[in-house]
């Protein structure tokens, strides 16, 4: 049986068939489409977020987020991390991301969160800016103080618009 890539089959379909396609690709889970109603492009089944505008499976934007591991994270330092990582960008006349991810770590046996984080741009991720001696690096490690992260661990702070 020849190999045909899915927009192989949709370039030469008709919009009656291009449906039928599409349907079938969802329930195959080969694709899955994005719920956010300004965008509702196709994403494919690894992306664990829409390429085009950033949001989740569920068509919502990027939210804050920590390991199911991790306990939770007291309000306060919360708080004080999101303020910081606010300030630290509008100190720098930088664009404000949508959400940042900062990694578990165990450089020198710290165990703790990175202070360099990858910054999300609705579809777009920077994978690194350094936060190393700011307020953002001292929050993070009042914060892996009260519970160090596991191997493998992110978490993700959004950002207010």
């Amino acid at each position: 049986m020849p190999t045909l890539e899915l927009h192989e089959l949709v370039d030469c379909a008709t919009d009656e068939q291009e449906a039928v396609i599409r349907n079938v690709a969802y329930k195959a889970g080969v694709l899955w489409p994005c719920l956010n109603a300004d965008c509702r492009r196709d994403q494919p089944r690894s992306a664990p977020r829409c390429t085009s505008c950033g949001c989740d499976r569920k068509g919502r934007p990027i939210g804050d987020s920590w390991p199911i591991t991790y306990g939770p994270i007291s309000g306060h330092l919360l708080a004080d991390l999101r303020e910081a990582l606010v300030e630290w960008f509008t100190e720098r006349g930088r664009p404000l991301p949508d959400a940042v991810s900062f990694e578990y770590t165990d450089q020198y046996e710290s165990h703790e969160w990175s202070d360099w984080g990858s910054l999300h741009f609705g579809g777009r991720t920077d994978p690194y800016c350094d936060f190393h001696t700011s307020i953002v690096a001292e929050i993070l490690t009042e914060i892996s103080d009260d519970e160090a992260p596991q191997h493998n661990d992110v978490l993700t702070i959004a950002l207010p618009r």
